[in-house]
C-alpha cells in the first residue's frame, strides 16, 4: 500500500459523505462503480442489494431530497489496499434534518461503514457500502412521513 493509494482511498470515502450532503448527484456518478452492492439491513432490515449506480443515486435523491439537510461525518478511515482493490472501515455519524408535524426535526444514526473500492482508470471507485448501525436517536418520522418536499 502506497501513501498515495491510502490518500486516494480515504479521499474517495470522504467525498461520499460530502457529495451526498451537497446533493451532488453528478459527482456521485463519478465516484461509484456501474453496480454497487449496498447493505443497510442493520438499519432498515431487508436484504443486501446489488444496484445499478443510477438506481442507487435515484433512491438517495428521492429519500434525501425531502430533507432540509444532512451531515455525514465519516472519520477514522482504516483502509486495507491490495493492488487495485481496497476495503476500508470508518466511523460514521449521519444527521438528518427535516421539519415534520410531529416530533423533533432531527434523526441521527451512528455506526461503522465497511466500504470496498476498485481502482479503474487511475481512480478509486466505490463498489460496495455496508452500514453497521450501532445506534439511532431522534425522530424517524422525518424519513418516513411523506409530508412536503424540502425546498432546495
Amino acid at each position: 500500500m502506497t501513501i498515495e493509494d491510502r490518500y486516494q482511498v480515504e479521499t474517495a470515502i470522504g467525498r461520499l459523505g460530502r457529495l451526498v450532503d451537497d446533493r451532488d448527484w453528478d459527482g456521485l456518478h463519478g465516484l461509484l462503480t456501474d453496480v454497487v452492492e449496498v447493505d443497510y439491513t442493520s438499519l432498515w432490515g431487508g436484504e443486501p442489494e446489488k444496484l445499478a449506480r443510477e438506481v442507487l443515486i435515484g433512491r438517495w435523491r428521492d429519500l434525501l431530497g425531502r430533507l432540509e439537510a444532512t451531515q455525514h461525518v465519516i472519520t477514522n478511515i482504516l483502509p486495507e489496499i491490495s493492488g487495485d482493490t481496497a476495503t476500508a472501515t470508518a466511523n460514521v455519524v449521519a444527521v438528518h434534518r427535516r421539519t415534520v408535524p410531529t416530533g423533533g426535526p432531527l434523526w441521527t444514526v451512528g455506526g461503522t461503514y465497511r466500504i470496498r473500492l476498485a481502482r479503474s482508470g487511475g481512480a478509486w471507485r466505490i463498489e460496495s457500502i455496508t452500514l453497521r448501525a450501532a445506534w439511532t436517536d431522534g425522530n424517524t418520522a422525518i424519513m418516513t412521513d411523506p409530508g412536503t418536499e424540502a425546498s432546495s
